[in-house]
């Protein structure tokens, strides 16, 4: 009995590596077992007792193979009910010299309520309790009988998952008074110790957290009109424009936002030369930045860039414009952007 429980523990311990135990709450799950059974606390009645009164040696063969399959659905977490089919194997008495012995065997079905106590995330302990409807067969003195009813059924167990689908047990049941020894001549408890494979079904797959993405940064526009700050063809501050970055920079959103990251971009409108608009609008761009600077926003923070025609304002509205009226329609493009953005 002993090398057949060791071999179990053993059997169940290298089934199993790490996952989760306990089954994701309003799912199924199914399994098979198989190990030991062993009768114990046996009765006869006088039938048995008067058949084996010949003999004063016997050959007590208690321990068999025993085994099922189960089912069940998991309510929570931790609690769950489960049902299934148990063979609880058989017993041998044998008596010296010819004398007749008494066999019984039994199985049932059983219905229970399963209460799991996690350890780890991977390995449970569990408690089931419940009833067990049986079937008891005996052979005494060669008359075979057999007998119907009902019994309580306890069990205690550890369950180990290896993946989010498929776990092992190990269990120890107990099953009260199986058989009834009026009518089938013999009576027995039978406890068993079974290793078992469970297969779960609908778990969820593992996913990783969701992490929420930082926000995008604030950024506040400032825009500021190139032909007022300065003069036509130019990158030279006037004292106009001069006046305008003064009053930006000591404006109330600017003082909350001057130690941020800002950027100070220029652009020219499309006539001229690609080449010569990029390098005049990088010029006024920077020109801004030095005045901000001097008016005392870090420069460490700042950044310049000259983007020429681009990203147009006006669009193709002065297609049918030429000479002086082409340059006026076009001054909207003639620009000069303060961005500061929120990080």
């Amino acid at each position: 009995m002993k090398k057949t429980l060791v071999a179990l523990i053993v059997l169940n311990a290298c089934a199993v590596s790490s996952a989760f135990a306990a089954g994701n709450a309003n799912t199924w799950y199914a399994g098979a077992k198989f190990g030991w059974s062993h009768y114990a606390d046996v009765s006869g009645n006088k039938d048995f007792n008067d058949s084996l009164a010949a003999s004063n040696d016997f050959n007590v063969d208690h321990d068999n193979v025993g085994g099922g399959v189960f089912g069940g659905y998991q309510i929570t977490n931790w609690l769950a009910v489960e049902g299934g089919y148990d063979y609880l194997g058989n017993m041998q008495f044998n008596g010296n010299n010819g004398v007749n012995g008494a066999k019984m065997k039994s199985q049932g079905l059983q219905l229970s309520l399963k209460t799991s106590y996690a350890l780890t995330d991977d390995w449970d302990l569990y408690g089931r309790f419940g009833a067990m409807g049986y079937r008891a067969e005996t052979d005494v003195a060669g008359k075979n009988k057999f007998e119907t009813g009902v019994r309580p059924v306890v069990a205690a167990g550890t369950e180990y998952a290896f993946t989010k689908n498929w776990a092992g047990r190990l269990e120890y049941q107990w099953v009260s008074n199986v058989g009834n020894s009026n009518q089938i001549g013999l009576s027995s408890d039978v406890h068993s110790v079974t290793a078992g494979i469970v297969y779960r079904f609908g778990q969820n797959d593992d996913v990783a957290p969701v992490v929420a993405a930082a926000p995008a940064p604030e950024v506040k526009t400032f825009n500021l009109k190139s032909d007022v700050m300065f003069g036509y063809d130019s990158a030279a501050l006037t004292d106009e424009g001069k006046a305008a970055i003064d009053q930006l920079y000591n404006s109330p959103e600017m003082q909350a936002a001057k130690d941020k990251n800002t950027t100070v971009i220029g652009y020219s409108d499309r006539t001229g030369q690609a080449e010569y608009n990029q390098q005049l609008s990088a010029r006024r761009a920077q020109a801004v930045a030095d005045q901000l600077v001097a008016d005392g926003m870090p420069a460490a923070n700042i950044q310049t860039e000259g983007r020429g025609a681009s990203d147009s304002v006006t669009g193709n509205s002065c297609d049918n414009q030429s000479g002086n009226a082409l340059i006026n329609c076009l001054s909207p493009d003639r620009r000069v952007v303060v961005q500061i953005s929120g990080q």
